[in-house]
C-alpha cells in the first residue's frame, strides 16, 4: 500500500497557520486585531515581526498614532484552526509487476536455456568444473553472481521504472509549491506516483532477473560450472549439463539482486564520505 502523509511531504510544521498582516485603509471592518503603522516603521524583521496565530489570537494597537504620520491599518486575521499533525492522508493499492515484465523475464530464460542447448547440441559447451569441496564452490558462485552484476549495472538505465522517480519527485514538488493551498486530490496525486514507483521497481527486478538468468545460463554451459554435476560428483549423470547450466543459471541470477542492493550501499556510503567536508 502507498501511503502518503502531508506532514512526510511538506515537514513537521506543514500545519502551521502565520498570520498575516497588510496595510489596509481605515474603513476596512472586521479584523481580529489591528494596529496603527506609522509612516517611520521599523525595518521589517522576519523574526520579529511573524509569529504563529491559533483562532482567537489578536494584534492589539500598540498606542495612538501621531495625527498626520498614519499611512494605514496592519491587519491580523487568525487562520482556521491547525489540523491535527499527519491527519490528511491518501493511499493508493500496491501495483504489482507489469505483465509485459513477467512474460520478458521468462523469455529471456528461455532464451538463456536455448544457448546453453545449443552449446551442448553443437559439443561446444565445455567440460564439468569439479572443485574440491562445497565451500570453494560456492564461493566462485558468488564471484560469478558479482562478475555478473558489474555487467548488467551499465544497463540499468534502460530496464523498466526510470521514469517513475521523475514523477513522483514532481508530484512532490508540486504539493510542496501549493502548501496550504495543497487540496487532497495532490496528495493522492502524491501516492498514485509512490505506487507506480514500487510498480517500477518490481518489474526493474523481474527483469534484471531474467536477464541476469539468462547471461549466467550462457556463460556456465560456455565455462562448465554447473551445480549440480558439481556437488554430486564426477560420476553423476543424472541430467544433461545444459540442463544444469540453466540450474546454476537461475541460482547466480538470483543472486545477483541482493550483491546488487549490498554494492549499491556500499558505493552510496563511499560518495557519502568522499563529499562530506
Amino acid at each position: 500500500m502507498a501511503l502518503v502523509r502531508r506532514t512526510n511531504v511538506l515537514g513537521p510544521h506543514s500545519s502551521r497557520v502565520v498570520a498575516a498582516a497588510s496595510v489596509t485603509p481605515a474603513a476596512e471592518a472586521p479584523a481580529v486585531g489591528r494596529a496603527h503603522v506609522p509612516a517611520q516603521s521599523a525595518p521589517f524583521s522576519p523574526g520579529a515581526s511573524t509569529q504563529s496565530a491559533s483562532a482567537g489570537a489578536a494584534v492589539q494597537g500598540a498606542g495612538a498614532a501621531v495625527q498626520g504620520d498614519e499611512v494605514g491599518i496592519a491587519i491580523a486575521a487568525a487562520g482556521p484552526p491547525e489540523p491535527t499533525p499527519g491527519g490528511e492522508a491518501a493511499a493508493v493499492p500496491p501495483q504489482p509487476a507489469s505483465v509485459l515484465s513477467l512474460v520478458s523475464a521468462f523469455l529471456l530464460v528461455a532464451a538463456g536455456g536455448f544457448g546453453s542447448w545449443a552449446l551442448w547440441h553443437y559439443k561446444i559447451n565445455a567440460q564439468a568444473i569439479h572443485l574440491p569441496d562445497a565451500t570453494t564452490f560456492f564461493a566462485v558462485l558468488f564471484a560469478f553472481a558479482t562478475a555478473v552484476e558489474r555487467i548488467l549495472e551499465p544497463f540499468a538505465r534502460f530496464l523498466p521504472g526510470k521514469h517513475a522517480r521523475g514523477e513522483l519527485e514532481a508530484a512532490v514538488a508540486n504539493l510542496a509549491n501549493k502548501y496550504h493551498d495543497a487540496t487532497l486530490d495532490d496528495l493522492i496525486q502524491v501516492a498514485h506516483a509512490k505506487s507506480m514507483v514500487e510498480k517500477g521497481r518490481a518489474s526493474r527486478g523481474l527483469v534484471s532477473w531474467g536477464i541476469a538468468t539468462a547471461v549466467a545460463t550462457v556463460a556456465s554451459s560456455a565455462g562448465g560450472l554447473y551445480l549440480l554435476h558439481s556437488i554430486a560428483g564426477e560420476s553423476w549423470d543424472g541430467i544433461p549439463v545444459w540442463i544444469d547450466a540453466i540450474v546454476t543459471g537461475i541460482v547466480v541470477g538470483s543472486g545477483t539482486k541482493p550483491l546488487h542492493d549490498v554494492i549499491s550501499k556500499v558505493q552510496k556510503n563511499k560518495e557519502k564520505s568522499e563529499d562530506s567536508p
